[in-house]
């Protein structure tokens, strides 16, 4: 917005007299900005009040308006209403009408700006969303308090951004009905045609606290990786092996739900269509070893690149090296060494072979059967030599960091009790921030018909 200078000049000249006669001799310069900082609130609560009442004088007043029973509703009064704002609490009057057959009433002004009495109004609402995607709902009100100086309740904060997950999981719903439809998938088709570059995706799955149980909530990633710098060579868990420092993934975009695989694969196929990864002249999956994921991505992209993420696969050597020598022996850094280079090199063969030598070691038997299970049913996804040489990606840490950041620092904060209702919707609103997302929610929220 473009606001003009005098006016600004005059508003300014009017706020430090006024500072000056409040404040004549301040302590510090907080305590002025803390004055200037309400004095904007009032004066914002006020402006936005006179801005409702001479917007809702300006419209023609009409006689009688349409009611959804058919009736006719006949204007009454200015009723008075009030709203809560970024401003804190405005009270406005503005004009109402009754329907003579129902009874129900209706404000003209409140259904154009969709806003209603005694609601939060949109911008406020978005606010307090992006806080509740934050931090605990309880945190998150001293926050609010502490920036816009003025309290508001811990479950309006929690209501506002179950809202936004809401309106996540209602966009979601959309692409599903479309990628249904198969005039709209050949129509998307001759519009943007092939895509060229690599696409990424990866799934996981991490589980997250609901009504005194644990749930798992299912993650997507899609993403693409671009270079950083120059290749280097990085110690990783103390062993000597390559790590792609020189690859980072970006344009990350976030889904998340709790429901069975059959399920979330329509939101797996949805989103992979929002990010026209059909459409992408090569298309790379990097995920942990989990059965749930290989078969969805196996119904969906059948021709996919795809690839067991390293560090999921390294860590099944560990356990077999200290079952088998004991741990930090000099045995077991010595063989774990090379376990971890044969890996590296995708010389799985080899290591599955080095692996059944301990089996015969009663105490390493358990570690050796998971690991050569895992290793031989990811055979194939695991050549990560050729992998690295054509330039792939190897690592999951994108969806990983997506199950932290969402379920580990959001819904298993100390002391948190979740709906599973209430988890979903919250993930999902979080999620939409992580991606770049949140214009798109904070748009539908204004659009929100709250307004009766």
């Amino acid at each position: 917005m473009e606001f003009s200078t005098k006016v600004v000049e005059k508003m300014a000249e009017i706020m430090a007299e006024e500072m000056g006669r409040l404040l004549p001799s301040p302590q510090d310069i907080r305590e002025v900005e803390t004055g200037m900082r309400e004095l904007l609130r009032k004066v914002g609560a006020e402006g936005l009040k006179r801005y409702l009442e001479h917007a809702d004088e300006a419209e023609p007043q009409e006689g009688e308006m349409e009611c959804k029973c058919q009736g006719k509703r006949g204007y009454l009064f200015r009723r008075e209403a009030v709203i809560l704002s970024v401003f804190g609490r405005v009270s406005y009057k503005r004009r109402y009408y009754v329907c003579k057959g129902c009874g129900s009433g209706a404000c003209p002004l409140d259904k154009r700006l969709h806003i209603a009495a005694g609601e939060v109004t949109a911008g406020l609402a978005e606010l307090l969303a992006l806080a509740g995607v934050e931090t605990a709902f309880a945190e998150s009100s001293r926050f609010i308090e502490r920036f816009l100086l003025f309290r508001v309740s811990d479950n309006t904060l929690r209501k506002e951004t179950e809202r936004f997950g809401e309106l996540q999981k209602a966009r979601e719903e959309e692409w599903k009905r479309q990628t249904q439809d198969e005039t709209w998938l050949q129509d998307r088709l001759q519009q943007y045609g092939k895509q060229a570059g690599r696409l990424y995706g990866s799934m996981d799955g991490v589980m997250a606290p609901c009504k005194g149980e644990w749930r798992e909530m299912k993650n997507i990633a899609w993403y693409q990786v671009e270079p950083i710098r120059s290749y280097e060579k990085r110690r990783h868990h103390a062993s000597v092996v390559g790590e792609q420092n020189d690859l980072q993934a970006r344009d990350i975009t976030y889904h998340c739900d709790i429901q069975s695989p059959d399920q979330f694969g329509a939101l797996f196929w949805a989103t992979a269509c929002q990010r026209k990864a059909d459409l992408h002249e090569e298309l790379v999956f990097v995920c942990d070893g989990a059965v749930w994921i290989w078969k969805l991505i196996e119904r969906h992209f059948p021709h996919a690149v795809q690839i067991v993420d390293w560090y999921h696969a390294s860590e099944y050597l560990p356990p077999i090296a200290e079952t088998a020598f004991g741990y930090a022996t000099p045995e077991y850094h010595a063989w774990l060494e090379q376990a971890r280079s044969q890996l590296w090199e995708g010389q799985i063969d080899d290591l599955i072979h080095d692996c059944r030598i301990l089996g015969s070691i009663p105490s390493a038997q358990k570690a050796v059967y998971d690991a050569v299970s895992y290793f031989t049913n990811n055979h194939k996804r695991m050549d990560y030599a050729r992998f690295r040489q054509q330039g792939y990606f190897i690592g999951s840490g994108t969806v990983e960091s997506a199950g932290k950041q969402i379920a580990g620092l959001r819904l298993k904060r100390a002391g948190a009790r979740w709906t599973e209702t209430g988890a979903i919707a919250t993930a999902k609103a979080r999620a939409a921030w992580l991606s770049d997302q949140w214009d798109h929610l904070a748009i539908r929220r204004a659009a929100l018909p709250l307004a009766v």
